[in-house]
């Protein structure tokens, strides 16, 4: 039977995609992406989180990315160091990864930062290789 009341049926509301838990790939673009690959990139401003608790690494890092937007800053290095290893773990050939440098990604996915990057990358050699990042930073 047709509706006559011209209401018709409720359409269920699909729920948005929850984001990931980690920031977006680095730059779509292939050679911005290339350039990092390769360490050439220039770097505004750096920060090194070695020796930091998680907590002030983390409170340092929102400050530094804030003030690296407010001044125009398009690519930034975070240091946060290779970590640790414990020599049980080397012996079993287990990697070990440190503390800040397995938070970062999750840091920056945060409702605080996740609107001020556009991605981030793991840094080439010459800039610090396994133990940072390239962050790209949103445009005002």
């Amino acid at each position: 039977m047709p509706d006559v009341t011209g209401l018709g049926r409720a359409r269920p509301v699909s729920k948005p995609k929850p984001e990931s838990p980690r920031s977006p790939a680095p730059p779509q673009d292939r050679s911005a992406e290339r350039r990092l690959r390769r360490g050439r990139v220039e770097v505004d401003a750096r920060i090194d989180l070695h020796g930091m608790t998680q907590d002030a690494a983390r409170t340092a890092l929102g400050h530094f990315l804030h003030g690296a937007r407010s001044r125009g800053f398009r690519c930034v290095l975070v240091i946060t160091g290779k970590g640790k290893a414990l020599s049980r773990l080397r012996s079993e050939g287990e990697s070990a990864t440190g503390v800040l440098k397995r938070l970062l990604p999750d840091w920056l996915a945060e409702a605080e930062l996740r609107h001020l990057v556009t991605g981030f990358a793991p840094a080439h050699r010459r800039h610090g290789g396994d133990g940072a990042f390239y962050v790209t930073i949103r445009a005002l």
